[in-house]
């Protein structure tokens, strides 16, 4: 029945209503209600008035409010007036003005001035607003609406400076709006960039914890722009921050003091930077059309800043067309005594000629050309001193002479490996440009009829990072975006007692990042024939030519990899969102009803999934020192190649979000009011546009075959780009697979119900005591399905090596066409075991439970004191664990040795440090999905967390030119499922066996924060509180000074520390059989593993080192890999404390009495402090902060049990000397990571 009447007031989740409410109680001075009192509610912007009427309890309200300053006149029959000016309402607030009215027989006004800051007497609701005077006066490190988030003391950054983490809930899940249109895209859950000018933005409303059952998310974020009024105003503004007012990063200044000169670079490159804004803004009425008014704003953002390339294994310039002179020999061997090394033996650099180049050498190549070199081991090899010409492959020369760093030759040259002295460094300019524009119209059609609009339209240019280090011929990556926003709300008033609000809207993000030229391009420029192109492109496929992107080339080990750009190389981004939503308002007695709803249709598309694996071709040449880069010269085949079997298109999607709600705010008496809600949420699955989504049914047993595990994909359209091992395995059609799910290959959450209630108790006129408890869900983000059923099931990697009759064929030129290098060969006969990827079929949002206790009290001098327990219970969120991991054990897996063919030698022992190591039948038998392999990673709602918090909070609204905010937290919070900032992927378990087991802190959490943010208008000048009658002169020099700051300090949030294993894979310790286990659990370090801990003081500085590296041992590699009681736990290293300062100075000049000139300096990290708290890139798997090392794993040669690591070999331990170590400086919660400056001109009319 509920639901039935939320559904008749609106077929519609999300983003609820922007517009705010006023509401009272009318009583005599006896405190008898008086029904049928006037009440006027005068809008101070527009000098508009709403009527309305008491009912017979006296109550009355008014919905459909837009924020600003309002004016509330209540008059009652023989009864004096009352009127509360400078009611200040924000967001979708509601704020109380109750009036006393007296007996009077003559027109007597009794004003009420509501300036000071006002307690929540309403509602259970944790929530803020900034204000506009906050957002432009504030001084932060970007022009980004969303960095002033960070003020809010419950949202913390997240993984990376710009991401969030919500206190008592994870990093994502969040809604946010922009004038009440849903702004966080459908790929990640996050903001996208359709986000107004910093001049446009009226406020921030951010409710937080406890909100009630109109709104959605784990947390509401709702920007609101400015709105035109009465009188005109406007604004133009300019800003400029550059590098010579700024200190240098860490990262430079530690990079100038090793900077050694070269021949191409003399000095360490300046670390210039230019970042301009500029814009301005206009509102007010529009002529000629009566109660419409109108507000919009302009402003560009554009910057150059260096892209730095730098390597320390870039071939000298003289290797380029193969000159291996400057290389030398080790002196021979003399010593007789010496049996590491023969009489006479030597150690070359210097590459060995190939078997199949030497036969065809003339003898005065062979004289002139090469040397034979004997080797400590005895052998005689021939070797090149320099490649003859003839023999240079012209296609591999076109493209080092492209592509590869453009270098002098008389750049220093390591004669023992060939590389630059000193390593390689270059600058390449970046740039951006941001335009962004708002148009807003405000229209009265009468005292019952309000509509608005605003339109919000953005554009960016830029390119600020390689397409690959230290490549500089591939240049930089373009990133291209348009934002288009439109809102729109109209609201009407049936009757004194009965409102509804009807909105809708679009918000498109068009994104496309790319690398500079297409594949088919990229061979052209190389010198492809068109035969060739073919050739490449048969098997490719014509899709992977047309788009952008280049192939990979592996050099081993001596020189850097020339990567295929990664996912970036050419990815489309775009995010399109439609919102329909209603809003009724039922004043009945007592009670404030509002139901209705909102739905949300997501759309979004993301190369993610186009780019994986290597679908342009990898080429990877094998050997030691200069032997690949050798064979890749002389356009030899490479040792292996990698493609795809068949490239997918980039990901498709869309879903609906559903949501409908009734609340019921029962104003019991004038102190009391109880918060009824309910909210009931339903989103749908993704579905993709081309069915590209396939599903594992792990339980599902084959009773013919008795084969566990079974694929489910949408419709037979899938078949097309599945591999063939996929399909052999065994699929069946979602319609068929009798698990009541649809081509989105998961079963439709039905049960997300979320009561919410709460109570506000009036204490008195200054106090209150509030709380309140509801369940909260988050928003739907494609990622969940992206990367487990939409990425890993294709584009499935296929190895070829050469074969007997079907060689690779190498690289054209030299009179050879019609052929490529990934052409001809056979796939490897071991490792080429599918991918895959599980999500449960009843898999559900996480369930949060949040709960508070709130005490808030007027303090006096307009300030209001807060403070509250908040608390939180999270259920079912999302994790991955191996469903092919083994229990460990001590029992040999993986250790067959692995021939140079690639084939199985059964009874033969491998060496993991050699490479050689492969999965034997009987292995692969002790798998519960013995065809899939090592990496069949499961994401289900395996985890589970709680949170409890204190927090304080001083808050002073802007008034008598002062506006202040400190909040204090402690928070306490724990989880089992790791936070890793990849939206609604949540990270793998350390033990899948035993997930629940790791039990520890939350990421990025600390447990002492604080936040705080202020304004003040120094008191001297005209105008001010002293120095009124000034001379000019001297108001122009002491007057109109103002200040502004921001600040933030945090105690460290939690690290776990891992070793890498560099050689495991098939063999891994504890032989557990799987190399997705990651110690961090964040996708970066794969395998990775977790030390013992040998002392309980691994916190103890150390040196240079915040931790004691010495208190941790290796990881075990028998049975009791996970089990170990002294196995390091996830978190429990405390990183680095945090503390940042941004200070404003600022100056007025007024001319005339409309039209003020502001100068002034806005500082970012004031004193200059380094942030040394890591992001995650730094601090997780893929960073070195917590890593301890890397080591190799040996087996025995007789047995083939694991040796304890090191055993014997010292060498295979590898301790990394930065662990804990605090040598760079982070951005962070809109502090920049080093002092800079932002001059800003301002000016108002």
């Amino acid at each position: 029945m509920l639901l039935a009447a939320c559904m008749g007031a609106a077929q519609s989740f999300g983003q609820g209503t922007d517009l705010g409410t006023i509401r009272g109680v009318v009583t005599d001075t006896a405190g008898a209600v008086i029904p049928n009192a006037s009440v006027t509610i005068i809008d101070t912007v527009t000098n508009t008035a709403r009527e309305t009427k008491t009912n017979g309890q006296g109550y009355y309200e008014m919905f459909g409010l837009k924020s600003g300053k309002y004016k509330v006149s209540i008059t009652a029959a023989g009864m004096s007036t009352t009127e509360i000016k400078d009611l200040l309402l924000t967001g979708s607030n509601a704020v109380s003005a109750d009036a006393v009215l007296k007996v009077s027989a003559s027109k007597e006004t009794v004003v009420v001035s509501s300036e000071a800051a006002s307690i929540n007497t309403e509602d259970q609701s944790i929530s803020e607003t900034i204000s506009s005077v906050a957002v432009t006066e504030l001084p932060r490190d970007s022009r980004d609406v969303y960095s002033f988030l960070y003020l809010n003391p419950n949202i913390t950054q997240g993984s990376a400076d710009g991401e969030f983490k919500f206190l008592g809930a994870q990093s994502y899940g969040a809604s946010f709006s922009l004038d009440g249109q849903r702004s966080n895209g459908g790929i990640f859950g996050e903001p996208t960039q359709s986000k107004p000018s910093l001049e446009a933005v009226g406020e921030v409303n951010i409710l937080t914890s406890d909100f009630s059952a109109e709104y959605a998310g784990i947390a509401n974020i709702r920007v609101n722009t400015k709105r035109g009024g009465a009188d005109y105003h406007g604004s133009a503004f300019y800003n400029n921050k550059n590098s010579a007012l700024a200190a240098w990063t860490l990262d430079d200044l530690n990079g100038k003091a090793i900077f050694s000169p070269t021949s191409f670079q003399s000095k360490y490159p300046n670390p210039y930077f230019n970042e301009n804004d500029l814009g301005g803004s206009f509102g007010g009425p529009i002529p000629k059309l009566k109660r419409t008014w109108f507000f919009t704003s302009y402003e560009r953002d554009y910057n150059v800043a260096p892209v730095k390339f730098q390597s320390n294994t870039v071939p000298h310039p003289s290797l380029y067309t193969g000159d291996f002179s400057g290389l030398t020999d080790g002196p021979p061997n003399t010593d007789p005594t010496n049996s590491s090394c023969v009489v006479g033996g030597v150690v070359s650099p210097k590459p060995v000629v190939p078997s199949s180049v030497a036969s065809g050498l003339t003898a005065q190549e062979i004289a002139a050309n090469t040397e034979l070199v004997t080797d400590c081991a005895g052998n005689t090899t021939q070797r090149f001193i320099t490649i003859p010409s003839r023999l240079l492959n012209p296609t591999t020369q076109a493209l080092i002479n492209t592509y590869f760093p453009k270098i002098g030759i008389s750049a220093p040259i390591n004669p023992a490996n060939g590389r630059i002295i000193g390593g390689y460094q270059t600058i390449l300019p970046g740039r951006s440009t941001l335009d962004s524009g708002v148009l807003r119209v405000d229209h009265d059609f009468s005292d019952k009829d309000h509509l608005y609009g605003v339109y919000n339209v953005s554009a960016q240019t830029s390119a600020s990072r390689a397409v690959v280090n230290p490549y500089t011929g591939l240049g930089l990556t373009q990133v291209d975006r348009k934002n288009n926003t439109l809102s729109l709300s109209y609201t009407h008033a049936f009757s004194t007692n009965v409102m509804n609000e009807v909105r809708g809207g679009f918000n498109r993000e068009n994104l496309l990042q790319h690398s500079n030229t297409t594949l088919e391009g990229f061979l052209s420029s190389i010198g492809f024939t068109q035969s060739d192109i073919d050739a490449y492109g048969a098997v490719t496929g014509d899709f992977a030519l047309t788009t952008f992107g280049h192939p990979a080339i592996n050099f081993g080990g001596t020189f850097a990899t020339f990567t295929n750009g990664g996912r970036n190389t050419f990815r489309p981004l775009d995010q399109n969102l439609i919102t329909y939503g209603d809003t009724l308002t039922w004043i009945k007695g007592k009670h404030a009803f509002r139901m209705g709803g909102d739905m949300v249709y997501n759309e979004a598309q993301d190369g993610f999934a186009l780019n994986r694996g290597n679908v342009r071709g990898s080429i990877t040449y094998s050997g030691t020192g200069l032997t690949p880069f050798t064979s890749f010269l002389l356009g030899l085949p490479g040792r292996s190649v990698s493609t795809v079997s068949k490239p997918r298109p980039a990901m498709d999607v869309h879903n609906w979000e559903s949501g409908f709600f009734f609340q019921d705010t029962w104003k019991v008496n004038s102190r009391v009011t109880v918060n009824l809600g309910l909210r009931y949420e339903l989103i749908t699955p993704f579905i993709d546009k081309n069915d590209l989504i396939a599903n594992f049914d792990p339980n599902f047993t084959d009773t013919t075959t008795g084969q566990l595990g079974r694929f489910v994909i949408p419709s037979n359209k899938t078949l097309q780009f599945l591999d063939p091992r996929i399909i052999n395995f065994g699929y069946v059609l979602a319609d068929d697979s009798g698990l009541g799910v649809g081509r989105g290959v998961v079963r439709t959450d039905k049960a997300d119900w979320s009561p919410r209630v709460g109570l506000a108790w009036r204490l008195g006129n200054k106090s209150v005591i509030r709380g309140g408890y509801g369940i909260y869900y988050p928003t739907s983000a494609a990622q969940g399905i992206r990367d487990p059923i939409a990425t890993n099931p294709f584009n499935q990697g296929v190895t070829k090596r050469s074969a007997s009759g079907n060689p690779l064929l190498g690289w054209p030129g030299n009179g050879v066409d019609g052929i490529s290098p990934i052409s001809g060969g056979a796939p490897a006969a071991t490792g080429n075991t599918p991918a895959v990827n599980v999500v449960p079929f009843n898999i559900h949002q996480p369930r949060i439970h949040q709960y508070n206790v709130t005490y808030e009290r007027e303090i006096g001098w307009d300030s209001v004191v807060r403070v509250s327990y908040l608390g939180s219970t999270m259920h079912g969120l999302i994790a991955g664990k191996d469903l092919n991991q083994l229990q460990p054990s001590d029992t040999p897996f993986g250790v067959t040795l692995v021939d140079d063919n690639g084939d199985l030698q059964p009874g033969q022992i491998c060496d993991p440090t050699q490479g050689n190591c492969g999965i034997s039948d009987a292995d692969a038998a002790k798998y519960r999905f013995p065809a899939l392999g090592d990496f069949v990673l499961s994401y289900g709602n395996y985890g589970h967390a709680q949170s409890n918090a204190f927090q304080a909070q001083l808050q002073r609204r802007y008034t008598k030119g002062l506006l202040l905010n400190v909040a204090y937290t402690y928070l306490d919070q724990k989880s089992t499922a790791l936070d890793t900032g990849n939206s609604s992927l949540g990270g793998i378990a350390y033990n899948s066996l035993l997930p629940d087991n790791d039990y520890g802190i939350d990421g990025y959490i600390s447990k002492h924060r604080l936040v705080a943010y202020g304004v003040y208008d120094l008191p001297f000048g005209k105008r001010r509180q002293y120095g009124s009658s000034m001379r000019a002169w001297e108001d122009a020099i002491l007057g109109g000074w103002s200040t502004t700051f921001n600040m933030f300090a945090k105690s460290g949030t939690g690290f776990t520390p891992f070793w890498i294993c560099d050689d495991c894979n098939p063999v891994e310790p504890g032989n557990i059989g799987i190399s997705s286990v990651d110690a961090v659990g964040d996708f970066n370090a794969e395998p990775s593993y977790r030390p013992t801990i040998l002392s309980n003081n691994f916190n103890q500085k150390t040196g240079d080192s915040i931790w004691n590296a010495a208190a941790f041992g290796l990881p075990s590699v028998g049975a009791d890999v996970f089990s170990n009681p002294a196995s390091a736990k996830r978190n429990l290293l405390w990183g680095p404390s945090t503390w940042g300062v941004n200070l404003g100075l600022h100056k007025d000049f007024r001319f005339g009495e409309r039209v003020t000139a502001q100068l002034g300096a806005d500082v970012d990290n004031l004193f200059n402090h380094p942030l040394f708290s890591p992001n995650s890139d730094a601090g997780g798997g893929g960073g070195t902060f917590a890593l301890l090392g890397d080591f190799n794993i040996r087996v025995d040669q007789t047995t083939g049990k694991l040796l304890p690591i090191g055993q014997g070999h010292p060498e295979d331990i590898i301790p990394n000397p930065d662990f804990g170590r605090l040598i760079n400086s982070f951005s962070q919660e809109g502090v920049d990571s080093r002092r800079t400056v932002r001059l800003r001109l301002r000016i108002t009319f």
